[in-house]
């Protein structure tokens, strides 16, 4: 046994590389179902979005959903959009997609677009429930129009279809007409949302961050952000709520991926505590020490 472990801890490092490939993977294709316990920050988000109204309800307010993130961030931020929109279509809500990322308004619109046909069969239609506006600059400037009039600088939506002649914009104009900004960032914009929306113009605002920016925005949530979903980790608590509460019926990529990592995680330190073991056993036997 002890020339087992000796041995072990001597293994060829690419043995490892492949091992960490076929965890990454396995979750992927055959599901893990591991637990996952919901954060107080990602269930607020949740209750927030849980409590608008169906668009046919004529007290119904839109959600503003300003998807600002791009490649690099894809992995975290992607899920989380579409976990996000699975929810408010469930609840046949309204929402308005606009991205600051010239680099990530393509991807904002492929996740809006692909969710939506999840959801056709259920009277999900573009200018009723959701509306793509696109990319716009600068941030700040458009921001603290939107306090103003969301048609100062968006008339139309990427369609050319103007805002007048869409069911969902009808009595919305500003802040006071969306019921929560919600912001999806793979970067600052959050800091620039709650300058110019929240403290200007007194929006109801939440967001979601990548998971090693979520302690820059903890300081800021309950007083001016409602909640914030943080990383992978707090997509898979958004995809697992949903799932329980019965608006979708199977988990996604963000739950898949958090599986991945915890079964690595345990990996890796099994091999941690295996090569140090065979490193202590071998010294013993060479020297006695």
């Amino acid at each position: 046994m002890r020339d087992f472990f000796i041995k072990l801890s001597q293994m060829d490092r690419r043995w490892v590389f492949l091992g960490v490939l076929v965890l990454t993977v396995f979750p992927f294709f055959v599901p893990m179902n591991l637990p996952i316990v919901t954060t107080r920050y990602t269930q607020l988000v949740y209750d927030e979005i849980d409590s608008i109204k169906p668009a046919s309800d004529p007290d119904s307010k839109p959600i503003l959903l300003s998807m600002d993130y791009d490649p690099g961030t894809l992995a975290e931020l992607g899920p989380m959009a579409k976990a996000i929109l699975r929810h408010i279509f469930a609840r046949k809500g309204k929402v308005i997609v606009i991205s600051f990322m010239p680099t990530g308004s393509a991807l904002a619109e492929e996740t809006l677009r692909s969710v939506a046909r999840e959801f056709e069969d259920q009277g999900i239609k573009e200018g009723e429930n959701f509306a793509f506006l696109g990319f716009t600059t600068p941030a700040a400037a458009v921001i603290q129009s939107i306090g103003r009039d969301i048609r100062d600088n968006y008339p139309t939506d990427t369609r050319k279809v103007p805002l007048d002649d869409m069911p969902m914009f009808r009595n919305v104009h500003n802040y006071q007409d969306i019921h929560i900004v919600l912001d999806l960032a793979g970067n600052n914009y959050p800091v620039t949302w709650i300058s110019n929306a929240v403290e200007r113009h007194k929006a109801r605002f939440a967001m979601g961050v990548t998971n090693v920016m979520a302690a820059d925005f903890t300081p800021y949530i309950p007083q001016q952000s409602h909640g914030m979903i943080g990383g992978l980790r707090g997509a898979a608590e958004y995809e697992a709520m949903i799932v329980a509460q019965g608006y979708y019926p199977k988990v996604g990529d963000a739950v898949r991926g958090m599986d991945s990592q915890s079964i690595i995680h345990v990996f890796i330190i099994g091999l941690i505590f295996l090569g140090n073991l065979g490193y202590f056993l071998g010294r013993k036997t060479g020297g006695g020490r």
